[in-house]
């Protein structure tokens, strides 16, 4: 496990009527929406939660950028390159158990 990014996060979700609710109310229905200002992610999310008809009703949620003058025009990182923001190390890098800041195994 890594530390993607470190940050902090504003509430933005509303209700039909454009009323601010909790992030917790927007989880539980099924859709929330926040601004995060962190090392690496920028700017407008929002979490929906969608449900497979095929695969028994099962439960997943999708993350969407806004488009917001923090979306990117180049496409998705690449995530096999994600770094820890407080190692430096990789997924893989983890995995193979190299000490944070030293090429070399432990």
């Amino acid at each position: 496990v890594i530390v993607w990014d470190l940050g902090t996060y504003r509430n933005a979700t509303s209700d039909r009527e454009g009323n601010e609710i909790p992030l917790t109310e927007g989880l539980e229905r099924g859709h929330a929406s926040f601004l995060l200002d962190g090392r690496k992610l920028h700017g407008g999310y929002s979490l929906t939660r969608i449900r497979d008809a095929d695969d028994g009703g099962k439960e997943a949620w999708l993350l969407v950028k806004h488009a917001d003058g923090h979306a990117s025009t180049t496409g998705t990182p690449d995530p096999r390159r994600a770094r820890s923001v407080r190692t430096g190390r990789t997924l893989h890098q983890v995995a193979a158990g190299v000490r944070p800041g030293r090429g070399d195994h432990p």
